[in-house]
């Protein structure tokens, strides 16, 4: 591992060929400062310490111990902010799917490659670095203006009970109308992931759904759960989770129950102020599931922790589950785990009966999606809700 050199992005490479490494060491030692390392497991752990000095991440494919696509897909849940480069002497030896998918990877590069290629390659991939966060930022900036003029609002999606399709509650969303009209919601959101402004969208949301309690007793009656998002950061913020507290406490006195949603992506480090405020949560009754699970086999190791209650699954299993075997063994194999330790099964985006009845053989617990009810205010849910 080289010493830091002050003002230089800093690369992390990994490589097994102790030769390849030091010639990049040398040719490349004054426009960037390299930590190199011919060993994933201990890359991975330096890692985990130090990510937030870390400018790219390069491995190469082939390696012994851990090859490339499995580190890269570990580092992503270690540090998912950098980004990732994949070096191989074949590229038809990658698997595609893995490094785009599950590793993120942002570049494929194929050896052998110039140096003079190499470096170019590293300074434009910082580069794009640096524009999309000052674009995270200014989505940012977009949010906090919208709040400032209260154009946020909320809708309601059903969920359902997969035995009998009779209602439990539903997801209360974030709407912006000036968004829906230039941006992605969701983009916004994920975009804005450990970010303050998320913190004030969350409090936004729950000002809303509080000051709407009685319309959602009045609709979904008693002992109904409403699932709110939440970001991984303000679990992390002990004077937000008093804020989570008080607000599940007020949904109380109206009959209503709260569970919130972590996307499993945003999971991929959990730190000890995480895990002390989710305690103290799963202490007083309240329940966390793992939004978007399955998307990552090794999201497994998350089912661990005693804070969390369910998952709700990604929704790319939920489009692939009639048309793959596999898939569908897959959520039978999650069902089962969750059986044994006591979690819940959501499956979201179900849009058919042939859907939520294959979900339904497989155990899952509850369903939602278009074929229960589309996401609109909770006021109009009144003609229509839970007809199915």
């Amino acid at each position: 591992m080289s010493v830091a050199a002050a003002g230089l992005p800093t690369v992390l490479i990994v490589d097994d060929d102790e030769n390849l490494l030091a010639s990049v060491c040398r040719s490349l030692s004054g426009s960037f400062n390299l930590v190199k390392y011919i060993n994933g497991e201990a890359a991975l752990e330096w890692l985990s310490k130090n990510r937030s000095g870390v400018n790219i991440i390069v491995a190469d494919l082939v390696m012994p111990t851990i090859d490339g696509i499995s580190f890269l897909k570990r580092a992503f849940r270690c540090a998912p902010d950098i980004p990732r480069i994949l070096l191989t002497g074949n590229i038809s030896a990658v698997p595609m799917r893995e490094a785009n998918g599950l590793a993120k990877v942002s570049k494929i590069l194929t050896k052998p490659i110039s140096i003079a290629t190499f470096k170019e390659v590293l300074f434009k991939t910082i580069e794009d670095k640096r524009k999309e966060s000052h674009a995270d930022q200014l989505i940012a900036d977009t949010l906090n203006e919208l709040l400032d003029r209260s154009a946020v609002t909320t809708a309601f999606q059903p969920r359902v009970r997969a035995e009998d399709f009779s209602r439990t509650g539903g997801e209360v969303l974030c709407r912006m109308s000036d968004v829906h009209k230039g941006y992605d919601i969701g983009k916004i959101i994920r975009q804005c992931q450990n970010q303050p402004v998320m913190d004030r969208l969350t409090m936004c949301l729950m000002d809303m759904t509080t000051n709407s309690a009685p319309v959602y007793r009045k609709i979904l009656g008693s002992g109904a759960l409403l699932s709110l998002n939440l970001d991984y950061a303000s679990v992390c913020n002990r004077q937000f989770v008093q804020a989570l507290s008080g607000f599940v406490a007020e949904m109380q006195k109206y009959g209503l129950e709260v569970a919130f949603e972590i996307h499993e992506m945003q999971l991929g480090k959990i730190d000890e102020n995480f895990i002390k405020n989710a305690r103290f949560l799963s202490d007083r009754g309240i329940r966390i599931f793992i939004d978007g699970f399955g998307a990552d086999k090794g999201a497994l190791e998350l089912l661990r922790h005693e804070f969390f209650v369910g998952v709700k699954l990604d929704r790319r299993l939920i489009r692939q589950v009639m048309g793959n075997d596999d898939t569908g063994r897959f959520i039978s194999w999650i069902v089962q785990i969750c059986r044994q330790i006591d979690y819940s099964v959501v499956a979201t985006g179900v849009e058919n009966e042939a859907t939520a009845l294959r979900l339904r053989s497989y155990g899952v617990d509850e369903l939602q999606g278009y074929l229960f009810g589309m996401p609109q205010p909770i006021e109009e849910h009144i003609p229509s809700i839970f007809t199915k």
